[in-house]
C-alpha cells in the first residue's frame, strides 16, 4: 500500500546568466504540518559519495501581526 505524502513542480531559475530547473513542492508530515521543500541539482559534486540533489526547506511568508507578543520566527541558513 502507497501513500502519496507531497507533490513537486518543475520550476525554472536563472543563476549566473544560465536558466536551471529545480523542483519545489510540498511534504505532509502528518501531525507536524505540511512543509515546503525545493530540490536543486548539487553543482559542486566532485566524488561518487556526494549527493546528485539537495533538498531544502522553503521559508513560509511570515504572517503580519498587530499583537506584539508573539514570538518572532528566527531565520534559519541552509
Amino acid at each position: 500500500m502507497s501513500k502519496t505524502i507531497g507533490a513537486l513542480w518543475v520550476r525554472e531559475y536563472e543563476k549566473d546568466g544560465q536558466k536551471r530547473k529545480m523542483f519545489s513542492g510540498e511534504i505532509d508530515l502528518g501531525a507536524l504540518g505540511t512543509v515546503g521543500i525545493a530540490i536543486f541539482k548539487n553543482e559542486k559534486k566532485d566524488k561518487e559519495n556526494q549527493p546528485d540533489y539537495r533538498i531544502v526547506l522553503s521559508e513560509k511568508p511570515k504572517e503580519k501581526s498587530t499583537d506584539n507578543n508573539n514570538a518572532k520566527e528566527e531565520d534559519v541558513d541552509f
